[in-house]
Formats: structure tokens, C-alpha cells, sequence
């Protein structure tokens, strides 16, 4: 507790269930410096080894790698949830995952200028301690079938260097298996929980969730003068995610329904079966970019330059739970009366951001003053004040076919999308100076 915001004390339940945070102290009275609603510790630990053999040759360089390792997770509550009575006090049981890793790649020298380099690895990794367990605040409860992550990656590019060119071509592939993902929010309208009580504060958890990334890059430099040098880059993705994954949702306002709900079993999981994201695009930023720019670099010590980046096909991140069969089951367990199945594809269509460009620009100079390097360089982002969406997320709050209809059909959602946005112009200046000062008499002792 930070600040009783002028109150005496502060009355440590949980106000929604009317239960006591830590039924060992229940009617616990909190002040100012004291833990409340919960407390908990996590212990990881991790052992890895490496290991790589490299080989090189006239034509041929290659090498061989891999690693082997042990990751274990474990959560010790110290209070005792009057939500979780036997599932939140004391040591979870230990969960341990053993990870190792294959990789090998080769550079293959078709002359001096041109060149071929392939990389391919194959890991089973350990998954994140914050999507081990589902709900680590109040409770010992670990995702179900929880298991390592496996990782597929290859890449191949073709490498051409001379002089006045260096380029570097790319192709690549990685496909990511049986990761799990959780997400915290407050939902409305869950189906099959009663009428009178379909709403709840949720942690829903994607489980068996495979993602595909896929694309070509490329990069080019030229060296037009002594002088002037021109650049640039493109980058083709295509993230998807793979399959659909298994989704279920966890509450501590479901316990108490477990004794009357058939579909909610004792540790307050309601399983909703497949959500079909397949397809849909993986959120986290613009899958296809382009650049191109120059460098100016004078003899006097000064230099330029200035870059347009060109940014395209960057999407909002969907919500699972609204592609389960939540989206259209009335909390009866029936379909709605009114279902439109060409509305409900205009509802859950993933919405892509606009294109934007950014022009950069930077320069600096340096002068020497005797023993002294004295210099700056200066960067303007985002000259043209462009404004532009990083990123965002739908809502889960409303995530069935009646309340997104309703929300939809207001001058402006209550419960829309989120979003981010990038800076605007910025600015940033660096001034330094540089020395090295050496006392040649020190020498004379060695």
C-alpha cells in the first residue's frame, strides 16, 4: 500500500466475492508500507551448455552447434486466497522442462565476390515463466499441457561484395509449435455461464498455438563516389499463425459457479474448445518495409544523410475468445436468434493499418584541436510530423456476435480496438569530446 488516498486503513478482501485475500489473516486492517490482495514468490533456474565446431576451407566454411539444457519453474504463495483455498498457499509443484538445440549452416564461396550461406536450427525451448502459470497472483495453477516450445528456422542468402557494391539477398523460414499465451481482461457475455451471471474478470489461455513466419529481405550499399554513398533495404514477411489452438478461460469468480456449472470444472477453467485463428495475421509491427537513402561524407569532416522509409501491412492483434464458439452461442448455449454469418465475417475481419512513410534525417561534425576530437551529429525522426499506428489489440470485453454488433453500431465503440501510436518529429543531439593522453616517460621502466 503506497497511499490510503486519506483514509485510516484499508480492509484486505476481496470486494467482488466478499472472501478474505489471505483467509490466515482474514478482516486483516492494511496501512501505508503493507502487502495486500496478494503476495507470492517465483523461483526460476536455468543450466545450459554450449557447444560449436567450426570449419573452414578454400570454397567452404561451415559449422556445427548445440546445446543442451534444464529450466525449472516454481511459485510459492504466501497468502492463503479465500478464492483458491487449496490450490494457493505454499510450494506449486515443481515443473521442470529440458531443452536442447540442433544448428548448422554453411558459406559456400562460388568465387571472391559471390557467395551462398545457408543456416538452419531446430530447439525445444523452455516456455516464458509468465505463460507457465495461469494466474500466478492469486494461485498455484499452471497451464494445462503445459510443454516445451518448438522452434523450426532456415534461411538462405546469396552475398555478392566488390568495391563499389555489397548486396545480400534473403530467404527465410521459422515455425514456432505448441507455444502458450495469456491474457488478462474483463469479459461480457460469456456463453453458457447463465443469464444472470456472463460476465467476469478473466485469464484466458491460448494453449498448442503454432505460428508460420515466412519472407525475403533485402540489402544493398553503394559506393557511387569517394564521397556519396546510396542504400537501401526491403523486407517482404508474411506471420501467420498455423493452426487453431485451444483456449480456455480461468476466474475466480467461476469457482463458486463449478458446483452448478457442469462446463466449469473445480479449478475454475471453462474450456471453449478451438479458436480459429488460423490465417489471421500475427500482430507486432509492419510485415513489409522499404528504405532507401543516402550518405554524404565530405573531406573536411563533416557528413550527411537521410533516409525514406516506407512501412506497409501491419494489423491489429485479433482476440481469440471472439473466434470460439462464444462468438455465437447466446449464454443459453444456443445460436443467436438473429446470426447473420455475412455480418459476423465483416466483424471478425482483421483490421490492417495504413501505409506510412518516415523520412529521417542525420549529420554531424568533428574538428581536432591538438591532442582533442571535439564533434557532434544530430538526428530529425520523423521529419514530416507523420502521425501513424505502431500497433493495438481488439478488446476481449466484447467478443460475441450481440455485443459486437451493438458496440458496432455506435457513432463511436465503446469498447473498440486499442492502439498505439508512434512519435511525432524528434530530436536528438550528441556532443562529445575525445583524448588519449599517454605519458610516454612511463615507458622508460619497461
Amino acid at each position: 500500500m503506497i497511499d490510503l488516498l486519506g483514509g485510516s486503513s484499508y480492509l484486505d478482501i476481496d470486494s467482488f466475492n466478499d472472501v478474505p485475500n489471505d483467509l490466515n489473516n482474514p478482516n486483516r486492517i492494511v496501512g501505508e508500507d503493507d502487502t495486500f490482495r496478494y503476495n507470492y514468490k517465483l523461483y526460476a533456474s536455468e543450466y545450459n551448455g554450449f557447444a560449436q565446431a567450426q570449419f573452414k576451407y578454400n570454397k567452404i566454411d561451415f559449422y556445427l552447434a548445440g546445446n543442451l539444457g534444464k529450466t525449472n519453474y516454481q511459485r510459492e504463495g504466501l497468502y492463503k486466497s479465500g478464492n483458491f483455498k487449496d490450490n494457493s498457499l505454499g510450494k506449486s509443484d515443481e515443473l521442470d522442462f529440458t531443452t536442447y538445440g540442433l544448428k548448422a549452416g554453411a558459406t559456400y564461396k562460388l568465387t571472391g565476390r559471390h557467395l551462398i550461406d545457408v543456416n538452419t536450427a531446430y530447439f525445444i525451448d523452455a516456455p516464458t515463466l509468465r505463460n507457465t502459470f495461469s494466474n500466478s497472483r492469486y494461485n498455484n495453477s499452471t497451464v494445462n499441457g503445459i510443454t516445451e516450445e518448438k522452434v523450426k528456422n532456415v534461411d538462405v542468402s546469396y552475398i555478392f561484395r566488390s568495391p563499389t557494391i555489397n548486396a545480400r539477398l534473403t530467404g527465410y523460414y521459422t515455425k514456432i509449435e505448441d507455444a502458450s499465451e495469456i491474457s488478462f481482461f474483463f469479459a461480457d457475455g460469456i456463453a453458457s455461464l447463465g443469464r444472470d451471471e456472463n460476465s467476469a474478470f478473466v485469464q484466458e489461455v491460448l494453449t498448442g498455438l503454432d505460428k508460420q513466419h515466412l519472407g525475403v529481405e533485402l540489402g544493398i550499399e553503394a559506393q557511387i563516389t569517394s564521397t556519396i554513398k546510396l542504400k537501401g533495404a526491403a523486407a517482404f514477411g508474411q506471420y501467420t499463425y498455423a493452426n487453431n489452438p485451444n483456449v480456455y478461460l480461468t476466474s475466480d469468480d467461476f469457482i463458486s459457479m463449478s458446483k452448478n456449472n457442469e462446463l466449469i470444472n473445480d479449478r475454475g477453467e471453462y474450456n471453449l474448445g478451438k479458436s480459429y485463428l488460423k490465417d489471421y495475421k500475427i500482430a507486432g509491427g509492419p510485415q513489409q518495409a522499404y528504405q532507401i537513402g543516402f550518405e554524404y561524407r565530405d573531406p573536411d569532416y563533416w557528413w550527411f544523410g537521410a533516409t525514406s522509409n516506407f512501412f506497409s501491412h501491419a494489423y491489429v492483434d485479433v482476440s481469440p475468445v471472439a473466434r470460439t464458439r462464444n462468438f455465437y452461442q447466446d449464454v443459453d448455449g444456443a445460436p443467436f436468434d438473429n446470426y447473420d454469418p455475412e455480418v459476423a465475417k465483416d466483424l471478425l475481419r482483421q483490421e490492417q493499418f495504413g501505409d506510412y512513410m518516415l523520412v529521417n534525417l542525420v549529420g554531424g561534425k568533428s574538428w581536432k584541436v591538438d591532442d582533442y576530437f571535439i564533434g557532434f551529429f544530430a538526428t530529425i525522426n520523423n521529419v514530416f510530423d507523420k502521425e501513424y499506428k505502431t500497433g493495438g489489440y481488439e478488446q476481449g470485453r466484447y467478443s460475441t456476435y450481440q455485443t459486437l454488433t451493438e458496440d458496432t453500431s455506435n457513432s463511436k465503440r465503446i469498447f473498440g480496438p486499442k492502439y498505439w501510436y508512434g512519435y511525432g518529429t524528434t530530436y536528438y543531439l550528441n556532443v562529445y569530446i575525445r583524448f588519449n593522453k599517454i605519458n610516454y616517460n612511463n615507458y622508460e621502466n619497461f
